[in-house]
């Protein structure tokens, strides 16, 4: 199976996909921070997007199972 990934608006026109929807094969160990990178993005990046696994906040560490839905939304801050 695969894990079902939705980007956030602003991040599309970064990933090497070009797509706000992707599918990525599910292995053991995979995780959002690793989706994340290979889609062309930084660590240094990831300081700034939140995970949302099956609509809950999650670590980007975290382990996906297979099947999983995983958003990455851009953490907005301000004063």
């Amino acid at each position: 199976m695969s894990i079902q990934v939705k980007w956030f608006p602003t991040l599309v026109k970064r990933t090497r996909s070009k797509q706000p929807e992707t599918a990525v094969e599910w292995r053991d160990g995979l995780t959002p921070l690793a989706i994340f990178l290979e889609e062309g993005f930084s660590e240094v990046d990831a300081e700034a997007v939140m995970a949302i696994i099956n609509g809950a906040q999650a670590n980007l560490r975290a382990p996906l199972s297979d099947g999983d839905r995983l958003e990455f939304l851009v953490s907005i801050q301000g004063g």
